[in-house]
């Protein structure tokens, strides 16, 4: 993790401070439109930027570099990160519901906390990322990386987990309750169980370690099957 962070005002983007965005957004924010003018920076390079509280919902922030920025407690709800920088990040408690984070790259990031219901993470890449505690309800992690992830604590209530790699994941006490695994690569995961597997709503072309599977046959035989072919 980079320190320390570099405030606001070393940063702009087309010859504009990046505090005036800021400051621009948040008028337009809290007017509902009616005042100021929503940001956008596609593209922008704000690596190790501190961006601690920052309320930039809604905001356009597609393909930005945020590599090891400081995010904590900053919030991205509903904005675009589409394709976005975000390896190394602290996103400690931070939110993106129903943020479009589509292939964006939060390997090795910190987002023990973070609110990521209902956003779209399809095809992200979130390799050893740190996911403790983190909401994930009914989110979209379709084809998504999430090979040695942290994932203890966190909620996976009717999560798409279709095609992910969650290889080597830690899984202390994770909620899987209605997720659909589809596909879902959990070999080597770490503190898996049964009975967590068991409260998932298709486990259907998963793999497994075999002693896991075997269980998974004896006990919940149609976790195994075809979704369509379940009652």
């Amino acid at each position: 993790m980079a320190a320390p962070y570099k405030p606001v005002m070393d940063f702009s983007w087309n010859g504009i401070p990046l505090e005036t965005f800021v400051e621009i957004h948040k008028r337009w924010v809290e007017s509902k439109g009616l005042d100021g003018e929503r940001a956008v920076l596609t593209g922008a390079s704000l690596r190790e930027a501190n961006l601690e509280y920052v309320d930039l919902r809604a905001a356009v922030l597609s393909e930005i570099d945020l590599r090891e920025a400081n995010l904590t407690n900053a919030t991205f709800r509903g904005a675009n990160l589409r394709k976005s920088l975000l390896a190394g990040a602290n996103c400690r408690s931070t939110i993106f519901r129903y943020a479009d984070m589509e292939e964006i790259d939060l390997r090795d990031a910190e987002m023990d906390e973070a609110d990521l219901r209902d956003t779209d993470l399809r095809n992200a890449i979130l390799t050893r990322t740190h996911l403790t505690l983190t909401n994930l309800r009914c989110a979209d992690l379709e084809g998504a990386d999430l090979g040695q992830a942290n994932l203890e604590f966190a909620d996976l209530t009717e999560t798409n987990l279709t095609g992910v790699n969650l290889k080597d994941a830690h899984f202390l006490a994770t909620n899987f309750s209605r997720a659909t695994l589809t596909g879902a690569n959990l070999e080597g995961a770490l503190n898996l169980t049964v009975e967590q597997l068991a409260r998932a709503k298709t486990l259907f072309n998963a793999r497994l370690d075999r002693s896991l599977l075997e269980e998974i046959k004896k006990i919940h035989p149609s976790l195994l099957e075809p979704p369509e072919s379940k009652a």
